[in-house]
């Protein structure tokens, strides 16, 4: 089941010290598993560093509206949209591979029916035990 709260594996909310923790673990791992297409990516780790993404993208574009679009928040803006394309192409890779699924399933972004589909299998939990993909 989904729930709107992170809690631990016994249903009861996890401290703000673990979600912290969590959430700068996912990120790290994001980044420096930039290039690696292999292996898996549980639901946990996906979303916090998508979350984090997705934040950052939101401030930078608050601080160009700020700013009046000014040369440096656009470069600001591009450098950071440049240097997460790959770290977010293979945390999604992986992310497919946990609920057993191929990376080239990714292509169907292209189109509405792939959206939906790709967006089921982000929120799925993990293919418990070991897959095609790995452990």
């Amino acid at each position: 089941t989904l729930t709107c709260s992170p809690q631990q594996p016994n249903g009861t909310p996890m401290p703000v010290t673990a979600v912290v923790s969590k959430f700068s673990s996912s990120i790290r791992k994001g980044f420096t598993r930039f290039a690696d297409f292999s292996g898996r990516t549980t639901r946990d780790e996906y979303w916090w560093f998508t979350t984090a993404v997705v934040l950052a993208s939101v401030v930078l574009s608050l601080l160009q509206l700020a700013t009046g679009f000014s040369v440096l928040t656009e470069s600001l803006s591009w450098l950071f949209s440049l240097a997460c394309l790959l770290p977010s192409l293979s945390i999604s890779v992986r992310r497919l591979h946990d609920v057993n699924r191929s990376g080239w399933w990714l292509l169907l972004l292209f189109t509405l029916v792939g959206l939906v589909l790709i967006a089921y299998w982000a929120v799925k939990d993990s293919d418990p035990g070991a897959n095609d993909y790995g452990p």
